[in-house]
């Protein structure tokens, strides 16, 4: 039997769908001898009038008007939708990533967003591919329009989630409650005086400052704060690519008791969150397993309505995590973290087990049984019937022509 083709497909909405897609994928080469594992992000391939009338609209709701998506959010899921996007928006908008995966003829598909699980089911159901698909689903909420009669399996986050899907009529039999993927830093110890001496911080306490790359962030404001009424701490400021926000925290400057030190994106988050006494973040769901594996006391504010309140409400109920719905709130919350030993040692331990630090390996090992069962030598004639019969009914784009001629069809 041939080496199997995995794609692993996601669409960077924020940084934490990307950083999980690639845990599964580096996972997945790690454990499959000889695999091919090809990992796309739709967004970087989709077309101009499809950010305009998928992509914009939603940063827009989500940064200038909250109130707006969490309405919209909550009426989709209440009357079940199945789609976030008409199907031709995604044929028409995502022309590339279709033929980058008829090229690819992947043998399974993992799903690590939900409008990926929209095109990997499109791609199947239009005879693009017959490979099975897995969903990673990476907060501690979904929605109906994960659930797909095309879904071999479902990876989710916690045992809640997976009763939701069953509400919206997913098989029981095909759920694994696994944990939101982590990058493999997070596994590993971490020395915290190499850590400080590698970012420039003394040994004053550390306060971890994130904004998880979407939505409306008060980043820029807590920091101020802080530089305001904190004492002996110093702030580590991590915006990622949001070039608004770092611009923001670029004007402020550290104060006589305070420093604050803005990071450029790094890869070392693990090591700086073992080093921090407090993380202050929006509450996406990679963010506060990172913090849960490495039992971090948590500040959430602004969290996007919809699976991040969910997200939140399970940190906060568990005693991990402090909710602030206004700046001075969030800086208070700090300021009695950072004098009470005794309360952030019991939200360390209350972060720790909610951790599932082998979520990587128990999907990975899903997909791997997956695999196994399935008898990949067969795929091609069906890939190749179902092409033709697409190419008929929807004439294909140019790309895909190209791809099936030299695929010799």
């Amino acid at each position: 039997m041939k080496k199997p083709r995995i794609l692993v497909l996601t669409l960077s909405f924020g940084a934490g769908h990307l950083s999980a897609a690639r845990s599964v994928a580096d996972g997945l080469r790690e454990t499959l001898a000889g695999a091919e594992v090809r990992l796309i992000d739709a967004l970087e391939s989709c077309s101009p009038a499809f950010r305009a009338f998928y992509v914009w609209p939603y940063w827009a709701m989500i940064r200038y008007a909250p109130f707006m998506w969490k309405r919209f959010f909550e009426t989709r899921s209440a009357r079940g939708a199945e789609q976030t996007a008409p199907v031709r928006a995604w044929r028409a908008g995502c022309r590339k990533v279709f033929a980058a995966l008829a090229r690819f003829r992947p043998d399974l598909i993992v799903a690590a967003e939900v409008g990926a699980c929209e095109i990997a089911v499109i791609a199947k159901r239009e005879g693009l591919t017959n490979a099975p698909i897995v969903n990673v689903i990476t907060d501690f909420e979904a929605e109906p329009v994960w659930v797909k009669p095309e879904i071999a399996a479902y990876a989710v986050a916690s045992p809640e989630v997976g009763r939701q899907l069953e509400g919206w009529d997913a098989p029981a039999d095909r759920i694994v409650v696994c944990g939101i993927p982590l990058d493999d830093s997070f596994a590993r110890r971490h020395d915290a005086a190499g850590t400080r001496r590698a970012f420039g911080l003394d040994e004053r306490p550390a306060v971890l400052l994130m904004g998880g790359g979407m939505g409306p962030t008060r980043m820029d404001e807590i920091a101020a704060g802080l530089l305001c009424e904190g004492e002996d701490l110093q702030i580590v400021a991590l915006p990622g690519r949001d070039h608004r926000t770092r611009a923001r925290l670029g004007r402020l400057r550290s104060s006589e008791t305070v420093a604050l030190h803005v990071l450029d994106w790094t890869d070392k988050v693990a090591a700086l969150m073992q080093t921090a006494a407090v993380l202050v973040t929006k509450p996406g769901g990679v963010t506060l397993s990172e913090a849960a594996a490495t039992g971090l006391p948590l500040v959430l504010f602004d969290p996007i309505p919809g699976p991040e309140e969910k997200n939140a409400a399970r940190f906060v109920e568990a005693g991990a995590a402090v909710l602030a719905d206004r700046t001075d709130t969030a800086v208070a919350a700090v300021r009695q973290l950072l004098a009470d030993a005794t309360k952030r040692a019991a939200m360390s331990a209350a972060a720790r087990r909610l951790a599932r630090p082998a979520a990587t390996g128990k999907i990975v090992r899903t997909i791997e049984r997956i695999v196994a069962a399935t008898e990949i030598g067969r795929r091609e004639p069906f890939f190749f019937d179902r092409m033709n019969n697409y190419r008929q009914s929807h004439r294909l784009w140019p790309e895909m022509e190209k791809v099936s001629a030299r695929l010799g069809k």
